[in-house]
């Protein structure tokens, strides 16, 4: 008899996607969001903390795209 731990089981990755939305990653962007990416993470309260440090950048979600009205 088996150990119940479900090592072996199968599971369909269409069911684990739909049942946990993905998570939102955030970009510090320099120069006002027109430079390059100085770090990414997935953690909203860290990158606005850490963009502190450079001065001029901006947190904005990972691909989007700053405006000059955002500036």
């Amino acid at each position: 008899m088996g150990c119940g731990c479900g090592g072996n089981r199968k599971r369909s990755a269409g069911v684990q996607s739909l049942a946990r939305p993905g998570k939102t990653t955030y970009e510090a962007v320099l120069d006002g969001g027109k430079g390059r990416v100085a770090f990414t993470t997935s953690n909203k309260p860290l990158a606005d903390s850490l963009s502190g440090n450079y001065l001029g950048s901006v947190v904005r979600p990972l691909g989007a795209i700053t405006t000059s009205a955002e500036v």
